[in-house]
């Protein structure tokens, strides 16, 4: 026999034995739900977002005023595939200052924190997606807790490079709101994707034997309680990272700022409860999946999750809408929107008059964005002649405002560095506060 026939049966029998052996490996799948922000190479994902001031409903009859992005509690979820180029187009038509700052991998610049967005104004955050895993968006703008509260929060999927066995998939995001103080330990309400109870009168549906994925984001204050699903002990993506290891979880904890994502079948039929074990399932979060037997004629991706993924998002952001926004609904009236940005602070009738500095110049000090800091104004009590005019200088990194409580004088949106005057042509004493930050108080006495 000679070379050339040697080689050639050698190069035969490799083929068939690589052949052999890749149809035993274990392939990774490579489907996804029939969506066009979900794909398999990296490409640009281009998003508009916008932030404006609304009323929504968040309980049968309760209709509140609400800070939003596109309109809705949570905001739109995006997604993409790791490794894929995200721009977002943030727009800012709300009263107040706002940012989008993602959890996940990125530079500082689009981090969205110190790069405060004013009303009327925009910004482009452009970073790469990754890791590969579940994240969250919010605004950053403190007092944090408030603006979150208040509505602008969002869920932010990062699909695996290799592909996601083919699942039923939904999004939940956890929020809280109170009638009267949105920093409270205590919300009057906890509830999944801004509405309390929906999926009690509109349970999840699922099929027997077909997997079912949750994507859950806690976008709460409250310490951590436990999520549980009924009928099934279902696998938990720690973090919501897929680099983790699942794990099998009866009830898992997740956190202020944290994720997960769990993944559940059920054998039989049935109606099987999920929610937060403890005080939330009485606020808010008692909910249901309705599992049935599959039809006969099925179509795969479709009626079932088989060999395609079903994204059950527009389902959901239907019936959020639907509920959030009722026609002729009445607002109630609450104090939570106003608990800081808007009150007015006295306090002059209990100073020590031994702080008084005269003085035509004031600052913002630096740290005063943060209220465990015991910044503020400095100095808080000033004493000017008449017909005097006192400059404010904002010393810190966040963006501040000078307003007097009786509305004789406002500052607008002081970026850091930037200055504001103001001349007072009577004797008296004139109380003012930062809008953003209302712990910070301080005091004009003319005389």
């Amino acid at each position: 026999m000679d070379r050339t026939t040697v080689m050639l049966i050698g190069v035969v029998s490799l083929g068939v034995a690589l052949g052999i052996f890749f149809l035993n490996a274990e392939i990774p799948l490579q489907s996804f739900a029939e969506d066009n922000s979900v794909h398999n190479s990296p490409v640009t994902r281009t998003y508009t977002v916008v932030a404006e001031d609304t009323t929504l409903e968040i309980s049968p009859g309760l209709r509140v005023e609400s800070w939003t992005y596109n309109g809705t509690i949570p905001g739109p979820t995006l997604r993409a595939t790791e490794g894929d180029r995200v721009i977002i187009n943030f727009i800012n038509n709300g009263k107040l200052p706002h940012t989008m700052h993602f959890h996940g991998d990125h530079d500082e610049k689009n981090d969205g924190v110190f790069q405060e967005v004013l009303p009327g104004e925009s910004y482009t955050y452009d970073f790469t997606a990754e890791p590969a895993g579940l994240f969250m968006y919010h605004c950053h703008v403190m007092p944090v807790s408030e603006h979150i509260r208040n509505g602008l929060y969002g869920a932010f999927i990062v699909d695996p490079k290799e592909g996601l066995e083919p699942a039923r998939e939904y999004v939940l995001v956890k929020g809280e709101y109170d009638l009267e103080d949105q920093e409270t330990w205590t919300p009057d309400y906890v509830f999944f994707n801004g509405y309390a109870d929906q999926y009690w009168t509109n349970p999840l549906p699922a099929k027997t034997n077909e997997l079912v994925r949750l994507y859950y984001v806690d976008m709460g204050a409250i310490p951590a309680f436990g999520f549980h699903i009924h009928g099934t002990i279902f696998e938990t993506i720690v973090s919501g990272i897929w680099a983790n290891a699942p794990i099998k979880t009866q009830t898992w904890e997740v956190g202020p700022g944290n994720a997960a994502i769990f993944e559940a079948k059920w054998k039989d039929p049935g109606r099987y409860l999920f929610h937060l074990h403890g005080i939330p399932e009485e606020k808010g979060t008692m909910a249901y999946f309705d599992v049935r037997d599959a039809h006969s004629d099925a179509i795969d991706g479709v009626d079932i999750a088989k060999t395609k993924s079903i994204d059950m998002w527009n389902w959901q952001k239907q019936i959020l809408t639907d509920l959030e926004m009722p026609d002729n609904a009445e607002i109630t009236k609450t104090t939570a929107n106003t608990s800081s940005h808007e009150k007015h602070l006295t306090f002059a009738q209990n100073t020590d008059e031994s702080q008084i500095v005269e003085t035509t110049l004031c600052e913002v000090e630096e740290g005063s964005a943060i209220k465990s800091s015991n910044k503020s104004y400095y100095p808080k009590l000033t004493q000017i002649q008449v017909g005097d005019t006192v400059t404010w200088t904002n010393k810190d990194i966040s963006v501040h405002t000078v307003t007097s409580n009786d509305e004789l004088f406002d500052s607008g949106m002081m970026m850091p560095g930037d200055t504001f005057e103001q001349t007072f042509e009577s004797v008296g004493l004139y109380e003012y506060y930062c809008m953003l930050h209302p712990w910070m108080t301080g005091t004009i006495k003319t005389v």
